[in-house]
């Protein structure tokens, strides 16, 4: 079976975002994360319009962007819905206000930040440059004893695993709804539908199971390479040290107002 993700395209366009180093990207990744939650509303609409142009810029257009969060709208949905009904600085509970729907969207807006953020990290690295990234951030921790090599071994594994597990538990809905097609057919209904993902758990956990077992015999006489990544240069060093600067004045300008 070929593996739902080989059929979406998306073309990388170089850009001057590849210069930037894993280690500087991931930092900013936080920093962008930690931001848009503290972030007033004005400047998370800018991160926001900013991400998007930097997506589309490494070459992931509007309309890609829309087809990636159109999966979520019910989520969105959901937090719209509860704000607007749960708001009690606006409304008694219960009762449905305008201002508790600027809430959800201020909401939806924040997630959608931090979202952005990751993103562009995953369209400008790949795994292993994220692997090298956090132990670089990490180093100082060896000094306590901390197996920072291991470490980065289980989030290499960790994350190349979610792959894989998505294409096997697409194979496997594809096979059972190809078993239970017929000519003629109409599609199948919402509740089939529902119905089918949830019998694909059963062999899903069940491979991976057997996945695990091999696993764990074919790392079991591997170690994580020693080598570390060069420090990333002064300037962009330099940036992060102001934005957590700008950050932490800016908590501290708001809590004493």
């Amino acid at each position: 079976m070929i593996p739902g993700l080989a059929s979406q395209s998306s073309v990388l366009r170089p850009t001057a975002l590849d210069g930037i180093e894993a280690i500087t990207l991931l930092a900013v990744v936080v920093l962008g994360v930690v931001t848009s939650l503290l972030a007033p509303v004005w400047l998370l609409a800018c991160l926001l319009i900013l991400i998007s142009a930097a997506l589309a810029w490494t070459g992931l257009s509007a309309g890609q962007q829309w087809a990636a969060t159109r999966p979520w709208l019910p989520v969105i949905l959901f937090v719209l819905v509860v704000h607007v009904f749960t708001t009690t600085s606006a409304a008694p509970l219960g009762h449905a206000s305008w201002g508790g729907l600027a809430a959800g969207v201020e909401a939806v807006g924040r997630i959608a930040v931090s979202l952005g953020f990751l993103s562009l990290f995953s369209r400008l690295k790949s795994v292993d440059d994220l692997v090298a990234a956090v132990r670089w951030w990490l180093r100082p921790l060896e000094l306590l004893g901390l197996p920072v090599g291991q470490l980065a071994l289980v989030l290499a594994v960790a994350l190349g695993t979610i792959p894989s597990v998505m294409n096997e538990g697409r194979r496997t809905e594809a096979v059972l709804r190809m078993r239970r097609a017929k000519v003629g057919s109409k599609g199948a209904s919402f509740v089939r539908k529902f119905l089918d993902r949830i019998v694909v758990v059963v062999p899903l956990s069940e491979s991976l199971i057997r996945r695990a077992e091999v696993l764990s015999l074919s790392l079991r006489t591997r170690q994580p390479s020693s080598h570390l990544v060069s420090n990333p240069p002064l300037g962009q060093l330099a940036f992060l040290f102001v934005w957590v600067v700008l950050l932490v004045g800016g908590v501290w300008w708001g809590g004493a107002n």
